[in-house]
């Protein structure tokens, strides 16, 4: 199936320049699946064997980082190849430029310390990053997670946009989806690996609960951005749902390998919400259009 067909969408796409991105995109997704099935694999070799250790120690943090950092650049391209050639280039320059920056910024403030209310760092708590992913911006922010933003925000509101039907709806809505990826995501990387630490003792396995209201707001900025700024998500992708469902399967399989029991069957319910508000919309309007042939 080529990326014209699986996209709904308004823009004369040149054939044969689509299915070369559709190319591009099926390998990059590939490779994205490879890179999570190699850490989970990895991790749950060496729950069972744990006598390993002994050989890969030495080697451990090359086996952790590398295939994060594949997963990571590989989640910040994606969307350009679901959603060029539906959106156009001009305006999904500015989706990835407007996630980023958002995002971006969002993030700086946050681990600087920059705002606070109260005794409340916002815009999500008091945090910093380690080094487990790698360089970062102003010494502050991995590169890795502006792009994060931009990618997932457009995921989250792609699926909204599949429960609702008006702008406000699918932003209002595409921001609590980005806040349920969290849910797992957050455990994995604070119990499971020490990718970021809150210098606070929060209610969800160390998390405050004020990184989930950042969450909502930041992306909330994100989606409005995208909507009123930059013309709108007009085109849904049929890989969006399998985007969104693997960047929280992957988290929730670490926290299930490290024994986060807990964050992960709660990872998992939130990640189910999505899915189950797609299943009951559409089977309302076939519900409806059934009806109507009556």
């Amino acid at each position: 199936m080529s990326q014209s067909q699986r996209t709904q969408t308004p823009r004369t796409v040149d054939p044969g320049f689509a299915e070369s991105v559709d190319l591009v995109f099926r390998f990059a997704f590939w490779m994205f699946v490879a890179s999570i099935s190699f850490s989970v694999a990895g991790m749950l070799f060496l729950k069972l064997v744990p006598s390993s250790m002994s050989f890969f120690g030495p080697i451990y943090s090359k086996l952790v980082k590398t295939p994060t950092w594949t997963f990571m650049t590989i989640l910040g391209i994606l969307p350009i190849l679901m959603y060029g050639t539906s959106l156009g280039w001009k305006r999904m320059t500015f989706f990835v430029g407007w996630g980023c920056f958002i995002g971006g910024a969002s993030e700086l403030i946050g681990t600087t310390g920059w705002a606070t209310v109260g005794n409340v760092a916002l815009p999500f708590g008091a945090y910093e990053y380690t080094s487990w992913l790698g360089p970062k911006l102003f010494d502050h922010v991995p590169y890795f997670i502006p792009p994060s933003w931009y990618a997932m925000s457009i995921v989250s509101l792609d699926l909204a946009r599949r429960v609702v039907n008006s702008r406000w709806g699918g932003i209002l809505v595409g921001s609590v989806f980005m806040v349920l990826w969290d849910v797992s995501l957050d455990p994995a990387m604070t119990n499971a690996f020490p990718f970021w630490n809150y210098s606070v003792d929060g209610f969800f396995y160390g998390m405050p609960f004020s990184n989930w209201a950042g969450w909502f707001v930041v992306t909330l900025i994100i989606l409005i951005g995208y909507e009123f700024i930059g013309g709108g998500l007009n085109a849904l992708n049929n890989w969006a749902p399998w985007v969104y469902l693997l960047n929280c399967v992957f988290p929730i399989s670490i926290c299930l390998l490290q024994g986060v029991y807990g964050a992960a069957a709660i990872g998992a319910a939130a990640t189910a919400i999505p899915f189950l508000a797609i299943w009951f919309v559409q089977r309302r309007r076939l519900d409806a259009v059934a009806a109507a042939r009556i």
